[in-house]
């Protein structure tokens, strides 16, 4: 079957019409009551362009709804853009008044600790589970040297072990290696805090004759004149007293809190023992 077999239907359909239309056309001007074929003509094509205009509208109507919604997608990008923005700057001011908060409580320390003291931010923690560290960002150019203590709002931290000129390295209280003389709050009884695990201190050669109980406070003595006296060190939290060995087995936990760490102290002196080996 050719082509002209194949589309013969529609052709002489849509040229029927285009006559019709044509027609209609030129006598449109007439009256139509005077000619039975303009009646006949307006019966048939007026279907037609009924149908042509229903679909002219609905593709107009598709066209402006097309773009309606283009319109508000972009409006509704520009609102979630906008809502982002608006996210991040609440987040940086909440961020803010955390961290106003932090330096106002460190800021009330001061006059109760009477040597120079600055301030400093940890800008990273020890990755490894040897040591527990943290570095801070002041150093020799800030007058930051070894053995300086360091503290926070809650208590102390723990001291400076070595410093370049723009950092230096502080050893947690809670370091097995780290040692610290100290006194129970209540009773005046001294003994020494060493670190025992993440969050955890033990109080070392404390004899059975002396007493200690859970909630009792532990405070710096000063001995050795590496922290000041006074100063917050932990609460304790249990205590045994078994009949083995001279001394109890008491555990504390620290004043600080380690896991969130962000600005502290460090208290500009030097140990005495230093000085008195000049």
């Amino acid at each position: 079957m050719g082509f002209w077999g194949k589309f013969k239907f529609p052709i002489i359909t849509v040229a029927l019409l285009l006559t019709g239309l044509s027609l209609f056309s030129l006598y449109a001007s007439k009256d139509p009551e005077a000619n039975p074929l303009d009646r006949l003509l307006l019966e048939l094509v007026g279907p037609v362009q009924e149908a042509v205009n229903s679909v002219g509208d609905a593709f107009s109507s598709v066209w402006r709804r097309y773009f309606a919604l283009v319109r508000a997608s972009k409006k509704n990008e520009e609102l979630l853009e906008q809502v982002a923005v608006l996210r991040g700057q609440l987040v940086r001011l909440r961020e803010l008044e955390r961290e106003n908060h932090r330096l106002r409580r460190l800021l009330e320390i001061e006059p109760t600790i009477h040597y120079p003291l600055i301030a400093a931010e940890v800008v990273g923690m020890d990755p490894s589970n040897y040591f527990r560290t943290a570095t801070l960002n002041k150093g020799h150019f800030d007058g930051v040297s070894a053995h300086m203590p360091v503290i926070d709002s809650q208590g102390v931290v723990g001291r400076i072990i070595w410093a370049s000129n723009h950092y230096s390295k502080v050893l947690f209280l809670t370091d097995p290696n780290s040692g610290l003389d100290v006194m129970i709050q209540r009773t005046r009884a001294r003994g020494v805090v060493q670190g025992a695990a993440k969050d955890r201190l033990k109080l070392k050669y404390l004899v059975h004759t002396l007493e200690v109980v859970p909630g009792d406070f532990l405070v710096t003595s000063g001995a050795a004149g590496v922290f000041p006296q006074g100063i917050l060190v932990g609460e304790v939290v249990s205590v045994e007293k078994n009949g083995e060995g001279v001394f109890q087995s008491v555990e504390v936990a620290p004043a600080a809190d380690f896991e969130r760490l962000e600005e502290v102290l460090i208290i500009l002196q030097r140990r005495r023992i230093d000085k008195a080996a000049k």
